[in-house]
């Protein structure tokens, strides 16, 4: 460097290098983004599914979840007799579901999750949520009888 300031060879360099520096940053922010967002969606899915299983033990009533790949439903209903039923709300998904079992990812094949009143479930299954992007630490729900767990797909089952 001369007194008179930078040569064009010297400004160069830099900017390629600050160029390369913010390329890798955005590619590792976007794939921290993705992993996160599908722990934050999965942990959402966990507290809506335990909050049907309350509120079906508090108002005494069946509630139903219907699976989509990409939204699901909670239903109502006040009485076996009732085939209609009320709905408590839907929500949108922004990674789509699948259902998980034996290693294999596949669409719903019963995609009801019905609680009785006592909050029990006879649908069992286990939901992959984004499956195979990023590697986020939590990518699948498991739906038990008396309960919901959260985990992750390792190999062949989901790692509760």
């Amino acid at each position: 460097m001369n007194a008179r300031g930078f040569s064009l060879t010297e400004l160069i360099v830099v900017i390629g290098l600050i160029s390369t520096l913010v390329a890798i940053s955005t590619i590792s922010f976007n794939s921290w983004q993705k992993k996160y967002n599908i722990e934050a969606q999965v942990k959402e899915m966990l507290v809506d599914l335990d909050g049907v299983r309350l509120s079906a033990i508090q108002t005494k009533k069946q509630h139903t979840v219907v699976l989509n790949p990409t939204s699901y439903t909670v239903w109502r209903y006040s009485s076996e007799a009732d085939l209609v039923g009320t709905q408590v709300f839907s929500k949108s998904l922004k990674y789509p579901i699948q259902q998980f079992s034996k290693g294999a990812l596949s669409d719903f094949s019963n995609p009801k999750i019905a609680f009785d009143d006592r909050g029990y479930t006879t649908n069992l299954l286990t939901i992959a949520v984004g499956a195979g992007l990023a590697d986020p630490a939590y990518n699948c729900l498991g739906i038990h009888n008396a309960r919901v767990n959260m985990g992750k797909i390792t190999g062949d089952n989901c790692v509760f």
